[in-house]
């Protein structure tokens, strides 16, 4: 028994130093992308001379943080949802809606994975037009965040399983 709850301590650990990185890199995508905007700004209207890069950068770095912050900052259950059939209904059945839907979800990002990876192994060819970046470096975090929400769906999907489950709807 005491092996269990020593693993449960050093597997919370191990999420809660990946929960800290996560959140580490989220924030940096986005202060990249703050940055690159600000010296856009400050190019273009103060010296009178816009840069190109940082349009560019700004804009990859933007994309960046948003699938990153999708996929491991915001928990599943705080992603925008349609929830006007299941605030009235009971329990049981917003228990059966999600799990109905972590199951659509997964299903349907197993699905895009092989055509994403398609998609980005045909991107290899081509660069970004001023910085010169990989296209697949760029979108390549659309596969990150099919992966890490995968993740998060098939985890949420075992607690709705399990004997805590009211604490996942």
């Amino acid at each position: 028994m005491t092996e269990i709850i020593g693993n449960k301590t050093v597997l919370a650990k191990v999420g809660t130093v990946a929960r800290f990185c996560a959140d580490a890199v989220g924030a940096a995508l986005f202060l990249s992308a703050f940055t690159g905007f600000i010296i856009q700004i400050f190019y273009r209207y103060a010296m009178q001379r816009p840069l190109l890069w940082t349009e560019e950068f700004t804009m990859i770095a933007f994309i960046w943080a948003v699938f990153w912050a999708a996929a491991f900052n915001v928990p599943i259950r705080e992603h925008v949802s349609f929830d006007v059939i299941y605030d009235v209904v009971s329990p049981q059945a917003r228990r059966v809606f999600c799990i109905v839907s972590m199951l659509a979800l997964i299903a349907a990002f197993f699905i895009l994975i092989p055509y994403t990876w398609d998609y980005l192994d045909f991107l290899t060819r081509k660069k970004s037009s001023v910085l010169r970046i990989p296209m697949h470096f760029v979108y390549g975090c659309y596969l990150l965040f099919l992966l890490g929400f995968s993740a998060q769906a098939i985890w949420r999907l075992v607690k709705l399983f399990g004997a805590d489950w009211r604490s996942q709807i």
